[in-house]
């Protein structure tokens, strides 16, 4: 190949990548032995070689090669260089050789704003430790950068909104939103809107949920079925419930349905709280759509209502009696005495006959 001119950095690549996946074997040799085959040792071949060791992951092999290369082909490391050594730190998940390799980058290069995979790599890998001072370090070392006008990425601020939220930390949080979403511009995708939903929701602030929602249609990244019922759950538990049925009533309209648990809740809630209409809206829903728990739930119906509304409870009680869902004898039992009250006996009298025909 090298008498006919066909090699390339693209060659020793594939050369790099094959010796490293072997561990007895020295990509590292091969990249000093560069010249005799014509090429150049310069940075971009030391960046081939990097990549090849970190992605077979021998990160130490990598870090050795650096000096190596510099005292043997005087070939310096860029920023690219410290961007794939800091990756080949968080796919290790070592946020000790992380601090090493960053602190290394800021004494060769200094800071630089362009550099932003090194810093997205190094941040997300402190971020991810696990460790008990993981986010408090992280967020160190992210003021750190600021103040040198540079900053990590998409990839970090993830995994930093997925960190706020397990350690149920508000307001960093609220931070980190106004300072990549509000500032920079940074559009988020569903998930992380769905983490700053949970955060708002799960510390007790459910009324600022339905903003996000609403910038969530704005940015294009429209909600799915989980996302309506996370945010309808929070609004019911806050007991903002004309809220709650606002989000019912637009989740509807997409086409999405409460699920069993938001169901139950949000009927007793709406039928606890004589919000009749809301309640019979979310009723004919579940009918329609055959959401469960169509018996309970139908029971719940007809009982709130028979005090309030009893041609109604009565109505939907023979509904319930025709589709064959089971009315209790207890709410047949309390339909009785409301429609004895009334002089309505009869009516009870034609119920109960289609009652056991059924």
């Amino acid at each position: 190949m090298r008498t006919q001119g066909l090699l390339s950095l693209a060659t020793f690549a594939s050369v790099f990548s094959s010796l490293a996946a072997n561990p007895a074997s020295s990509p590292l040799r091969a990249f000093v032995e560069l010249s005799m085959y014509g090429m150049d040792r310069d940075t971009p071949a030391l960046n081939s070689l990097l990549s090849a060791l970190c992605r077979a992951s021998r990160l130490d092999d990598a870090r050795a090669a650096i000096p190596v290369a510099r005292a043997e082909a005087g070939t310096r490391p860029d920023a690219d260089s410290y961007a794939i050594l800091l990756e080949g730190c968080e796919a290790a998940g070592d946020p000790h050789v992380a601090r090493e390799v960053f602190d290394e980058m800021r004494h060769v290069i200094g800071f630089d704003p362009a550099n932003v995979p090194a810093y997205d790599s190094f941040l997300t890998t402190l971020i991810s430790s696990g460790s008990s001072t993981a986010l408090m370090d992280a967020m160190d070392y992210l003021a750190i950068l600021h103040r040198q006008r540079c900053s990590p990425g998409e990839k970090f601020f993830r995994a930093a909104l997925a960190a706020h939220l397990k350690a149920r930390e508000l307001r960093g949080a609220v931070v980190l939103w106004n300072d990549f979403v509000v500032r920079r511009g940074l559009i988020p995708d569903k998930e992380m809107y769905s983490t700053m939903i949970m955060l708002q929701g799960t510390l007790g602030h459910p009324e600022v949920i339905v903003e996000y929602l609403d910038e969530m249609t704005f940015d294009g990244v429209f909600p799915d079925a989980d996302t309506y019922n996370m945010v309808f759950q929070f609004l019911l538990k806050g007991r903002k419930l004309r809220e709650a049925s606002a989000i019912f009533s637009e989740m509807v309209k997409n086409e999405f349905w409460p699920n069993e648990a938001n169901c139950s809740l949000a009927l007793r809630m709406f039928l606890d709280t004589r919000d009749w209409d809301s309640g019979i809206k979310l009723w004919k829903c579940m009918l329609e759509n055959g959401l469960p728990p169509l018996e309970e739930s139908g029971n719940m119906l007809v009982s709130k209502l028979k005090d309030e509304r009893l041609p109604e409870a009565c109505k939907y009680a023979e509904d319930m009696i025709d589709r064959c869902i089971k009315l209790s004898s207890s709410t047949m039992s309390k339909l009785k005495q409301c429609l004895m009250k009334v002089y309505k006996g009869h009516i009870h009298d034609h119920l109960l006959r289609k009652w056991k025909a059924h």
